[in-house]
């Protein structure tokens, strides 16, 4: 699911004092991000705004899905998943995983994650119960696949009767256009382009919008990274809240992002123009009420840790213990 100095310059140099105390406990911090999912942080990731702040090299790693971003974090490899999808998160912690939703990353609609219909199939949302026996590529336990059930359900479509193959989004882009897959879902703007050449959304952002059906992605970070590098994971949530600011500002260098994206500058643009990037307020303000015992975050966690629940790791009874908001900005 996925890279201006902070014009505050005089937060840096601040949070630099802190280096040799606060930040003495990790040597580098290891994020991971996704490609073809363009965000402001990107910037401060190319111009090294984070490594300033931090004081220390931030190591950045790109993964095609969320759920490898979680198997990154339970090795140890990695410290903070950045803009992590909601779908994979709940799994984890379902799964008793020792990590925390610390951030909102990005909320977005059918612009950023959905599912593409051949167009040689001649299904679309009037005809969608034609799906049941046909295969359609998706990368489980994700975002997209979370976007998948639910439009599933809103067209009345039998998921069982499907044949879903796990693929991850690039591959199952692929897939449909080569006719091996009826439809493929999927995120990123490359992919979802790649499948649109021959094939068209069965779910436009408006619909989805009307239907109730909304995404976003988090910033989590392990509990081990929370509990000795407070500090470092403040200041990351601080350079990003910083760079959010200068998109909405409109003096995010967009060249930028595109190239560390893996997107010309054309696709960023438009995808980036269907992303929100909350600010700390709005987060608490409808995402974090009550320090995340209530507010959007824990309802749709609480939705989907339902419907990922499995027999072997079941929905937790109260999903705002997996929910730490005294890292986010003042």
């Amino acid at each position: 699911m996925k890279k201006t100095i902070i014009k505050t310059l005089g937060l840096i140099s601040s949070l630099l004092v802190f280096s040799s105390s606060a930040f003495s406990a990790a040597k580098e911090v290891r994020a991971a991000f996704f490609l073809e999912w363009a965000t402001p942080n990107q910037e401060a990731k190319v111009k090294k705004a984070f490594d300033k702040a931090l004081g220390v090299p931030v190591k950045w790693t790109n993964f095609n899905t969320g759920v490898e971003m979680t198997e990154a974090m339970l090795s140890g490899a990695i410290d903070i998943s950045y803009s992590q999808g909601m779908t994979p998160f709940v799994n984890a912690v379902n799964a008793k995983a020792p990590i925390k939703m610390v951030d909102i990353a990005v909320e977005y609609g059918m612009s950023g994650t959905g599912c593409v219909v051949s167009n040689a199939s001649g299904i679309s949302k009037k005809n969608a119960r034609e799906l049941e026996g046909k295969k359609v590529a998706v990368p489980l336990n994700t975002m997209a696949d979370y976007a998948f059930k639910m439009i599933m359900k809103e067209y009345k479509v039998n998921v069982s009767k499907i044949q879903v193959v796990d693929m991850a989004p690039a591959d199952g882009a692929v897939a449909l256009v080569d006719g091996n897959v009826t439809m493929a879902c999927m995120f990123g703007k490359n992919s979802i382009d790649k499948a649109l050449t021959k094939g068209k959304m069965i779910m436009t952002t408006e619909e989805a919008t009307k239907a109730g059906i909304t995404s976003f992605d988090i910033t989590s970070a392990t509990d081990k990274f929370i509990k000795e590098n407070p500090e470092m994971l403040r200041t990351f949530l601080q350079v990003t809240a910083e760079y959010n600011k200068r998109f909405r500002d409109g003096k995010s260098d967009l060249n930028i992002i595109a190239k560390d994206a893996g997107m010309d500058l054309a696709k960023t643009k438009n995808q980036m123009a269907g992303f929100k990037f909350p600010t700390p307020a709005e987060q608490r303000k409808v995402y974090f009420k009550n320090n995340g015992k209530s507010g959007k975050a824990v309802e749709v966690l609480t939705f989907m840790g339902n419907m990922f629940g499995t027999a072997a790791n079941p929905a937790l009874k109260d999903y705002s213990t997996t929910i730490n908001t005294s890292f986010l900005p003042k």
